[in-house]
């Protein structure tokens, strides 16, 4: 099966949501996805149908990269013992959207430090 196999049902959602200047490519074992997403809500629907076919964002074999409108958004200092679950839980919003709004920040959602700054996402 090819990754644009695996990850069709996301390729849907993406089109159904509307994702404007979507591109697809596949090379080197990774699927890239690329695009505008209308809104916040429908960028966290597709991360969401990311978590469903690959829990825990295991595989590694996706690259997607939509962005969205930006809305207002909170910051956060992490304080020892804060994990992106829990600041989440604090914000209603996923790991997965704080980790999307601060991938200049953090290269890994397991590693935080206390007194890094983070943006949560509305």
């Amino acid at each position: 099966m090819s990754l644009a196999e695996k990850y069709q049902p996301l390729i849907d959602l993406a089109g159904s949501l509307g994702v404007a200047d979507m591109v697809i490519n596949e090379g080197d074992g990774v699927l890239h996805i690329d695009g505008a997403a209308p809104s916040a809500d429908a960028k966290q629907q597709l991360w969401d149908e990311y978590g469903r076919i690959d829990p825990n964002y295991q595989s590694g074999d996706l690259v997607l990269n939509v962005s969205a409108p930006e809305a207002a958004a909170n910051t956060y200092t992490v304080q020892s013992g804060d994990n992106l679950s829990k600041i989440g839980s604090k914000y209603g919003v996923s790991w997965q959207a704080i980790f999307e709004a601060n991938r200049d920040k953090i290269d890994n959602p397991d590693r935080i430090f206390p007194g890094q700054e983070l943006v949560i996402p509305s």
